[in-house]
C-alpha cells in the first residue's frame, strides 16, 4: 500500500530527495545535475544545499561540487546494526548443521572487525572462539577474512597497517594473496587461524550486491578429509544462497 503524502513538507520534501540523489554510482552532485534532476530555481538550489550543509549532511568538495560528509556515516552506522537478520540466519544455520554434521555459524562485520550473531552447534564438541557476541578480527578465519576481502585496497591497508601485532612483510604479502583470491573466488577456507586444529570454510551472503555477512562452518580437522571438506564447502554454498533467496524473495 502507497505511503500516503504528507501535507506542509514540500520544502523538507525536496531537501531529503536532493540528498536521496546521492549514491555509489554517483557520489558527486553539482548545482546544474540539480537543475536537472528537480524543477526549480537556481536560488531555490542553493538554498536546499545550503540547509543540507547546515545540518553537516554534505560538505562543498570543490566549488559547485557537493558530496556526503562524513556525519552520514553515523546513519549509515545506525541502519547496519538495526539489520542483522540473526532470527532468520538461525534457521539457516540449523540446516545447514542438519546436512554437515557440523557447527555453523552466520558472521558480519562489525567497524573492523567480525562479529558471530548465530550458531548451531554441532553434537560433537568442537572449542571454537568465535561464539555469539564475540568480536574477533578480520585477518584471521575463513568468514572474517572473507569480510576483509570486501575491502577496497586503500581501506584494506589501514587496516593491515593498524594490525597488532604487526604482520611481517612475508606474512601480509601472502594474507593479501589470499584476500584477492578469497574476493575473486568469493569463497574462504582456514586452518588452525584461530583455533588450533579447527579447520572453516566460508561463502558470503549479499543483499541487492551488498555483502551483509558471511555463513561458515568449523570442524576438527582430524575430522574432514578432502572429500568431506569439499562436500561441506558445496553445503555452505548453498546455504548462503538459500540466505540471499530469503532475504530477496523472487518476484
Amino acid at each position: 500500500m502507497a505511503v500516503q503524502r504528507t501535507k506542509g513538507v514540500d520544502s523538507a520534501r525536496r531537501a531529503l530527495q536532493i540528498l536521496l540523489q546521492f549514491t555509489q554510482e554517483k557520489p558527486e552532485l553539482t548545482v546544474d545535475d540539480l537543475l536537472e534532476m528537480h524543477d526549480i530555481s537556481l536560488p531555490s538550489a542553493y538554498r536546499y544545499l545550503s540547509l543540507l550543509r547546515e545540518m553537516y549532511l554534505i560538505e562543498e568538495r570543490s566549488k559547485g561540487v557537493f558530496v556526503l560528509s562524513p556525519e552520514i556515516l553515523q546513519l549509515a552506522e545506525a541502519a547496519e546494526r538495526t539489520l542483522d537478520y540473526r532470527a532468520e540466519a538461525q534457521t539457516v544455520l540449523d540446516a545447514l548443521r542438519g546436512r554437515t554434521g557440523e557447527t555453523a555459524l552466520y558472521l558480519r562485520r562489525l567497524n573492523d572487525a567480525a562479529i558471530c550473531l548465530a550458531i548451531s552447534d554441532s553434537d560433537h564438541a568442537v572449542s571454537i572462539s568465535f561464539q555469539p557476541g564475540h568480536v574477533m578480527p578480520l585477518h584471521a578465519g575463513a568468514a572474517a577474512k572473507l569480510l576483509l576481502a570486501e575491502y577496497s585496497k586503500s581501506k584494506r591497508a589501514h587496516y593491515l597497517d593498524a594490525v597488532e601485532p604487526p604482520l611481517s612483510k612475508a606474512a601480509r604479502k601472502e594474507l593479501e594473496a589470499d584476500l584477492d583470491r578469497i574476493k575473486r573466488e568469493r569463497f574462504s577456507v582456514s586452518e588452525a587461524e584461530v583455533d588450533e586444529g579447527v579447520w572453516a570454510c566460508a561463502a558470503p551472503v549479499r543483499v541487492h550486491g551488498r555483502l551483509i555477512g558471511a555463513i561458515t562452518v568449523v570442524a576438527p580437522g582430524y575430522r574432514v578429509g578432502p572429500s568431506q571438506q569439499e562436500k561441506i564447502g558445496d553445503e555452505v554454498k548453498r546455504a548462503a544462497a538459500e540466505f540471499e533467496s530469503m532475504l530477496v524473495p523472487a518476484r
